[in-house]
């Protein structure tokens, strides 16, 4: 017997291998490399750490404050770069906003809004960086909160645990800044930066293209502002090549938007196509204004008292210079913006009307907008249900749910093929519907407030209350329509039954609360309880056709109370 052959190593693998050998013989043989790359490495373990524990700590605060402030397109941008300033993140910001438009929570032009002050908000870091970050000794303060931050984390819970975090984030990336700071140091008898200094305007773009290529391999802007400000710093890196190195950070940041975009709907990529215009008209203006907003920064550095040779101030606040000026470029655009994007993008055609039409994974990031979808497609399968319902009784929704039910409606003629099978409308409409729902509820992983988990569990429950009621409604409409004649013995009670169940769907489709809303049915059971057994005596009715309204007022029955909140059916 031959042996089974191998399969072969992909060559992909192979090249990943390569590389990586390759890497970890050059940071072998020079460390002050290895130091840059662990510096830089340990900075954004830290920016992860910190961003999980805003998450944490928020418990919805910040998904709620950045709801609340897009009223307004100047409320929105200034919300947008206060929360920037204070998490740190602009991808934070970012995703949260496109968590909020894919869950229908807010309109596109305040998400942009807040997009663009998260842009002028990003700007901050660079200023930390430059001011205190590169001249302080910043591994003196790290250790202690890495000490505080690990120990933390290991024997405390809940919100504790998120402050232990965010002190481990902290640390860690004032570690990463010293070990960055201490790799360029090193690196001062080695290769110098000084071969980026082109001497012509044209090479202003490669520049550009240098920092977004950068921005976009290290998932941060902030990573990339940091190496920018570490070799300025160290005199390893001209000043005008760093400006254009920070205008290519900037686009470089429209990359998590559209990663973002991939897993969201239409509304999602809207607001990532418009992160994407606005970083690349502002790179486009500030490459081309380079030298003027220079000597505005170089004027305005002798105002705030910023010595002229201090190149990293001059670079944060040219940082935050172009940003700001494509903020007023774009600022009287916000409107037309978004419906050009609208047009560009729209919904697209719903073959399955069944579809969730925003459940998107982005919503899945944040305790607010996974709730706020939650909400929005358990409303959408409610309002299928009660339909459905309506079938199942064979009387119109317009009849029951519109405006109190008129008794002429339930005594109407009815015709077997003008009402859709339920149990085939169920299949196509509501179960793959619920089948979303259910696997979203599934797969939410962030914290939640008490009162969050409350919320989705109550939405939990309904969605399967009412498909147990949708359930209830099959059987009862195949009884309904085996009696539907004019002259069945059935009839009559049929149409009080049907009288009282619209009367119920009608109370609870109005006040879903409702205490009320068997009690019609309840009444309507016990008139006919007596009327059978006087009828049975009579032999108006036989034993089986008994049995079969018996059955069926219970089935009338449990479809209200799957319907009726869970106080009211105990």
């Amino acid at each position: 017997m031959f042996a089974a052959a191998r399969p072969l190593i992909p060559p992909r693998r192979v090249l990943e291998a390569l590389g990586l050998a390759a890497a970890a013989a050059l940071l072998v043989a020079r460390v002050d490399l290895a130091t840059l790359a662990a510096g830089l490495g340990v900075f954004l373990w830290g920016m992860t750490h910190l961003e999980d524990a805003i998450k944490r700590l928020s418990g919805g605060t910040l998904d709620r404050w950045l709801h609340d402030a897009t009223r307004g397109p100047l409320r929105a941008i200034g919300v947008g770069a206060l929360t920037t300033a204070l998490v740190q993140s602009s991808s934070l910001v970012t995703l949260l906003a496109m968590s909020f438009v894919g869950a229908g929570l807010v309109a596109l032009p305040g998400a942009i809004a807040l997009i663009f002050g998260a842009n002028l908000g990003t700007t901050t870091g660079a200023w930390l960086i430059a001011a205190f970050g590169l001249k302080i000794d910043l591994a003196s303060y790290a250790m202690p909160l890495l000490a505080l931050g690990l120990i933390g984390g290991r024997v405390l819970q809940g919100a504790r645990a998120g402050i232990a975090t965010l002190l481990l984030g902290v640390g860690l990336l004032f570690l990463g800044i010293d070990f960055m700071k201490l790799g360029f140091e090193a690196w001062q008898d080695g290769l110098s930066l000084d071969g980026l200094a082109g001497e012509h305007i044209w090479h202003w773009p490669l520049f550009v293209l240098f920092g977004v290529v950068a921005t976009v391999v290290m998932q941060s802007s902030h990573a990339t502002l940091l190496i920018i400000l570490t070799a300025l710093a160290s005199g390893q890196l001209p000043y005008l090549p760093a400006l254009a190195i920070a205008i290519g950070a900037n686009v470089g940041t429209t990359v998590t938007a559209l990663m973002g975009a991939l897993g969201a709907g239409s509304a999602g990529r809207r607001l990532a196509g418009a992160h994407v215009i606005f970083n690349l008209i502002t790179a486009c203006v500030a490459l081309a204004l380079l030298l003027p907003l220079a000597w505005l920064v170089d004027a305005l550095a002798g105002l705030f008292g910023i010595a002229a040779d201090d190149w990293t101030l001059k670079l944060a606040l040219f940082h935050t210079l172009f940003n700001g000026l494509g903020i007023l470029l774009m600022l009287p655009w916000i409107s037309r913006l978004a419906g050009w994007l609208e047009r560009w993008m729209p919904d697209p055609a719903r073959q399955d009307p069944a579809q969730a039409r925003y459940l998107d994974d982005t919503a899945l990031e944040h305790a607010d907008t996974a709730v706020a979808a939650m909400e929005q497609e358990a409303r959408r399968l409610e309002r299928r249900a009660y339909h459905l319902l309506c079938a199942a009784i064979l009387m119109p929704s317009a009849e029951v749910i519109g405006h109190p039910p008129d008794r002429e409606a339930a005594r109407a003629a009815i015709d077997p093929d003008d009402w859709p099978s339920v149990n085939a409308r169920y299949h196509a409409r509501i179960k793959p519907l619920l089948a979303e729902i259910l696997d979203f509820y599934a797969r939410i992983d962030v914290p939640l407030t008490e009162a969050q988990e409350a919320r989705l569990n109550a939405l939990y429950e309904r969605s399967l209350r009412l498909v147990e009621a949708v359930r209830f409604g099959e059987v009862l409409q195949r009884s309904l329509l085996r009696h539907a004649a004019p002259d069945s013995p059935l009839r009559e009670a049929h149409d009080d039954l049907r009288m009282a169940v619209a009367e119920g769907l009608n109370r609870l489709a109005n006040a879903p609360d409702s205490a009320q809303a068997g009690s019609g049915l309840e009444e309507t059971r016990r008139h006919w309880q007596h009327e059978l057994a006087e009828r049975l005596r009579r032999q108006r009715l036989d034993a089986w056709q008994a049995s079969s309204l018996m059955n069926d007022l219970h089935q009338a029955s449990r479809l209200l109370e799957a319907l009726s909140p869970p106080d009211a059916a105990d």
